[in-house]
């Protein structure tokens, strides 16, 4: 099983982010959902490794969160609450998230008592994408997600009242595609990782 840990950086100067990322999590498939546990901190179990990732992109979009990733077994029959959620994966990703909030620009780490070799491999991966996630510009996230939400290229440039070649040069400014290509590899190795 999978747990994540998101706890908001700097949280003490800030404003109260976890409302507008449980929002943003709230279709992410999960075995137990992702809530509140302490403070600024946000937990959830999930069983999808695609799901993972998705949850971990809505964070490192977001920015203001450190991540941890715990990978191993928990406890069942799982509680109502992950706050009541027992094992090593939640134990992995506590301690996950403390190395997380200090591994620099990419706040993200992962654990697996059960694989250490398999999680550090999941980690670099996972850091590589936020490495990507986190050099985007808004404009380039405004042409990504006109892409994403168009028909074609040529479309989303009409809707941003832009050129096509604009389009493709943002797109190739942001490596999106280089972005993209890593999550087969990372949801392979989460699914390597998690069978160990």
């Amino acid at each position: 099983m999978f747990a994540l840990t998101i706890d908001q950086h700097r949280s003490r100067r800030g404003e109260d982010r976890v409302p507008g990322l449980l929002d943003a999590l709230v279709d992410v498939a999960t075995a137990l959902p992702f809530e509140r546990t302490v403070g600024d901190e946000v937990q959830g179990l999930l069983t999808d490794p695609a799901a993972v990732l998705e949850a971990l992109l809505v964070a490192l979009r977001d920015g203001h969160w450190s991540v941890g990733l715990g990978i191993g077994p928990v406890e069942t029959p799982l509680p109502a609450s992950v706050r009541a959620a027992r094992g090593p994966a939640l134990l992995d990703a506590r301690a996950a998230v403390e190395r997380a909030k200090t591994s620099g620009d990419v706040r993200v780490a992962v654990g697996s008592a059960s694989d250490p070799t398999g999680a550090a491999d999941v980690e670099a991966v996972a850091r590589l994408i936020g490495t990507l996630v986190g050099r985007r510009t808004d404009r380039q996230w405004t042409v990504i997600d006109a892409v994403d939400a168009a028909p074609t290229q040529r479309a989303a440039a009409d809707a941003l009242g832009v050129s096509p070649q604009n389009v493709s040069q943002a797109l190739a400014a942001s490596a999106i595609a280089a972005e993209r290509a890593g999550y087969p590899v990372l949801v392979k190795l989460l699914e390597r990782v998690e069978a160990t």
